[in-house]
């Protein structure tokens, strides 16, 4: 089949690119030929330019939570013009190599779906792509634009709760899937609350594939002599939890190596294999990112997670859903943490059984798409 994956494009944001990377090279692998879908956040008409930055601030398109200052101090700081430019040039190349976009976009604006015609079957997923606090979120997530087989691969909702004015919309949405799947067991109770669909928990499409997999696109990345830690925070960590990991990489006499902050430029025009290849490296991780949480599992890392710390509702679905499945809830930081060293061993089975779980449905679900257009 052809297939056409809906997702969010961000070329600024790592975990949105692997996981779409991700998808694609899985429904590859069963024989389909997948495209994404350049899906582009909303237009707004004549909105002020001071407006956009302050929405899409809100809504997380600029990685380090540092560039509200940066914002203010524009001025004063030209080259982080130049550094975001690279940032995203980087990223753009990364996806012009690996990920198969479509040669056309798409917003809410859109009007001509005549692409629709070369498609048999969309897959949803994964990402936030059903956050109704994102302004990129419409109807077309749902696929309302066609009538073709849709089922959404670990999908999610990134909120706990859905504002009554959207209820309708992902009603109407949901019930035109042929199939759900969902990332967080938060996410499975919102779709059978708002739809007559039941929802299977899935693995992100990140843990589909394996460390080979990874480690082939890290070849011609840096090799770095010094041995660091890897510090990734999304939301704005605590002047307590910086002491921690100081402590933790002085005790151990180690290099402390720091992404999505301007502090080191290097790093923070750093492309999405450049990414995968400092988790490679480390010798343990900090973060409060679902991502960098998956790739220390992946790369079998010390690593603690810390809760993240911004105005917005909790995220923290995803790694309880993640921890629950893999028996790794003692990763979460707490302030008593002891440097408790991880069971791998007993990780991959717990792994390989969801691995066996989240393909199958991907498996049963595009099977009887195909059975169904062939008894069309």
């Amino acid at each position: 089949m052809k297939i056409a994956i809906d997702t969010i494009v961000d070329y600024s944001n790592y975990g949105n690119r692997l996981q779409n990377y991700a998808l694609q090279k899985v429904l590859e692998s069963q024989g389909h030929e997948v495209i994404t879908l350049r899906n582009y956040t909303r237009i707004i008409p004549n909105e002020p330019k001071s407006i956009r930055i302050k929405r899409l601030l809100k809504e997380g398109h600029f990685i380090d939570k540092s560039y509200r200052k940066v914002v203010k101090k524009i001025g004063k700081l030209k080259q982080s013009k130049k550094y975001n430019a690279l940032r995203v040039k980087n990223f753009v190349a990364f996806t012009d190599t690996y990920i198969h976009e479509s040669n056309f976009k798409i917003n809410q604006n859109t009007t001509d779906f005549s692409f629709d015609d070369d498609i048999d079957c969309y897959v949803v997923g994964s990402d936030q792509v059903w956050n109704c606090n994102f302004s990129r979120f419409s109807s077309f997530d749902f696929i309302s634009f066609s009538t073709k087989p849709r089922i959404s691969y670990a999908g999610s909702f990134g909120i706990n709760n859905v504002p009554d004015k959207f209820v309708p919309m992902y009603r109407k949405g949901l019930n035109s899937f042929n199939a759900i799947s969902v990332r967080e067991s938060a996410g499975r109770k919102l779709v059978e609350q708002m739809s007559d669909q039941s929802a299977e928990v899935v693995l992100d499409p990140t843990l589909l594939l394996d460390k080979e997999d990874w480690l082939a696109l890290t070849k011609g990345c840096n090799n770095y002599s010094e041995k660091y830690i890897l510090v990734y925070f999304l939301g704005k960590p605590a002047r307590k939890d910086k002491q921690y990991i100081k402590k933790y990489a002085q005790k151990r006499h180690l290099k402390v190596k720091q992404l999505v902050t301007y502090a080191d430029l290097d790093l923070w025009v750093a492309d999405p294999a450049e990414f995968i290849n400092l988790f490679r490296q480390a010798e343990a991780v900090f973060t409060d990112s679902f991502h960098a949480c998956v790739f220390s599992i992946i790369f079998n890392r010390y690593f603690e997670a810390f809760t993240r710390n911004y105005d917005g509702p909790s995220m923290n679905s995803r790694l309880e859903t993640l921890f629950t499945d893999l028996g790794l809830e003692d990763r979460w930081h707490r302030e008593t943490s002891c440097y408790q060293e991880i069971n791998y061993g007993a990780v991959k089975k717990r792994l390989e059984k969801r691995q066996q779980e989240s393909m199958q449905f991907l498996i049963r679900s595009l099977s009887s798409v195909e059975k169904a257009q062939s008894n069309y």
